[in-house]
């Protein structure tokens, strides 16, 4: 199970505490500094930052977020904390650190000024080394939550320690942790393009180096730094790291625009003649884009990723060797509350909004990643889509949004759902391949009979066929638009689990035996209902599983969703 978020961890204690009176304060608005215990450290040696509040009111509870050059800091710990208080564990992810704490029973909030922590480094390469406080969130004792976004920079010179010597040259790769790489950065400032490069030779020491893991996966991991003023990054590898023989190499783009997972077999081999690959990952402004686009992304981020064999684009689409993309994102206070409705959209060269259904915000890790298998544009959303008939449906109102907000599902109208309409064949199957993103390029079956080119269901009957999730009723029929069945509904769902997001659940028939019309359960469909009772994605009612029921359209949208939070827990 993921841990909990840090902001949500402290609303959860902040549940049981006493409220005391509200008490007005002066208005100024708090502020927050970095200092660092010396601004010159020798190499080796430890580096302790402060992270202070000043003009603070009445606070009861505090997140930071703390962004160090990793390629020249090691983290060592932290210590601190409100005064009475409790502090969470800190969360350590690539570069960016995040600490909480807060107070307990009744008592008020901090005013003045306080230290929130002191994070100690050990300093492991010369250079200078840049840290960032990037976000405080505070929640007084009313149990209102304020967000900072402070822009506190820091910076210490890490030096060989001894007066007499200038300093050795930093060796262009950093390979101290096998299978880590740290390539020094240069900036374009024309472009304002940072570029990174990896040798061949460094390549292969690299991949010669790391062991691979109980599944013979190799993982290497790549780290460029930040360059102030670099609105996009580029890391340039040989070909071979995109297409090679052998064995599964997984790359790890650390970047301070995002973080990329590719691999070894993005292409095929000899397909690229060059001898080296640019991965760039770039900011877009929203500005840059169409207006009314621009203002419904707003401040969030937008991502141009791509790839380049010296100046020429290279128009990547690989179904096979799927890559995901991590951003950092700090949400807002509104979106904090229904973060399941941060997606993300694929801007396509026309400027059109495709939605991503599996991009998604991760509490956790504080980021946004989504998965996909071409590159282009791609931003962060906030959609808080619903509609007018599904208010009193409590048991599936939150889940028809989320998936409506994702792109996964539509209503009749704009406005309307029809949450109690049964689910035809045909809609269902569309709605599953939506769901579970089903690759097109998989190959298609033959057509069905009852089933027209002009159909908006056709292409996923036919994927559906192609791939043996289905072979309809018989006679070469599908029959489109008659109700599904529940136990048609949950075969084509497990078909379709098991041979897309590879689901490995052994059946378990005796389980049946707990639903009292286990017996009208057909055949063909006994396995399939069994593993997905066992995944607890369904559960019947009553004690009945009723197979033979139909399936209405809030129904199917409740499954589609406990599928969908299932495979991204």
């Amino acid at each position: 199970m993921r841990q909990k978020s840090y902001l949500l961890s402290l609303i959860l204690l902040m549940c049981f505490v006493y409220v005391p009176p509200l008490v007005t304060y002066a208005d100024t608005a708090p502020s927050f500094t970095l200092n660092v215990t010396n601004s010159q450290v020798a190499l080796g040696n430890e580096l302790q930052v402060t992270v202070t509040g000043n003009d603070l009111r009445d606070m009861y509870g505090y997140e930071f977020s703390l962004e160090f050059d990793q390629t020249m800091l090691e983290y060592k710990g932290v210590q601190g904390g409100i005064s009475g208080g409790f502090s969470i564990q800190p969360l350590l992810e690539g570069n960016k650190l995040r600490f909480a704490s807060t107070k307990l029973h009744k008592v008020a909030g901090e005013n003045g000024a306080l230290n929130l922590a002191t994070i100690t480094f050990k300093t492991i390469r010369q250079g200078s080394a840049a840290l960032e406080l990037k976000s405080v969130q505070t929640v007084d004792s009313q149990l209102t939550g304020h967000t900072y976004l402070p822009n506190t920079k820091a910076s210490a010179s890490i030096t060989s320690g001894n007066s007499g010597d200038p300093g050795s040259v930093n060796p262009p790769i950093n390979q101290s942790k096998p299978g880590i790489l740290n390539p020094d950065v240069k900036m374009n400032s024309a472009t304002k393009t940072a570029t990174a490069i990896v040798t061949q030779a460094d390549w292969d020491k690299a991949v010669e180096q790391v062991a691979a893991n109980e599944k013979g996966v190799k993982n290497i991991e790549i780290v460029i730094k930040e360059i102030p003023g670099a609105t996009a990054y580029e890391l340039e590898l040989p070909t071979s790291a995109f297409a090679a023989i052998g064995g599964l190499i997984q790359i790890k783009v650390t970047s301070p625009l995002g973080t990329i997972l590719i691999s070894n077999k993005m292409f095929k081999v000899g397909e690229i003649t060059a001898n080296s690959i640019r991965l760039r990952i770039g900011k877009i402004d929203a500005s840059e884009l169409d207006q009314a686009l621009g203002k419904q992304i707003g401040d969030r981020p937008v991502r141009d990723i791509s790839l380049y064999s010296g100046d020429k684009k290279i128009y990547w689409n690989n179904p096979d060797a799927p890559i995901t993309v991590v951003v950092p994102y700090t949400p807002n206070t509104e979106e904090l509350k229904s973060s399941e409705h941060i997606v993300v959209w694929y801007l396509n060269e026309e400027g059109k909004v495709v939605p991503v259904p599996n991009g998604r915000y991760d509490a956790t890790t504080g980021t946004v990643i989504f998965s996909t298998t071409h590159l282009s544009k791609y931003a962060v959303a906030f959609v808080q889509k619903t509609f007018g008939d599904i208010a009193a449906l409590g048991w599936a109102k939150n889940q028809i949004e989320v998936l409506a907000s994702k792109g996964i599902i539509n209503g009749i109208s704009d406005k309307a759902f029809a949450p109690r309409q049964s689910v035809t064949r045909a809609d269902f199957l569309v709605l599953l391949v939506r769901t579970l993103e089903v690759d097109v390029s998989k190959g298609a079956g033959s057509e069905f009979a009852d089933v027209k080119e002009s159909d908006y269901f056709h292409d996923a009957v036919r994927i559906a066929r192609g791939l043996g999730i289905t072979e309809g009723v018989g006679n070469n029929m599908f029959l489109p638009h008659e109700p599904i069945t529940r136990e048609d509904m949950i075969v084509l769902t497990e078909r379709t689990l098991r041979l897309v997001k590879q689901m490995t659940t052994d059946p378990n028939e005796e389980q049946l035996s707990q639903f009292k019309d286990h017996a009208k359960i057909a055949d063909y469909a006994v396995k399939s209902v069994a593993a997905m009772v066992k995944m607890g994605l369904v559960q019947g009612s009553g004690g009945m599983i009723d197979p033979k029921g139909t399936t209405n359209r809030a129904q199917a949208a409740v499954l589609m969703y406990n599928i969908y939070t299932n495979l991204y827990k």
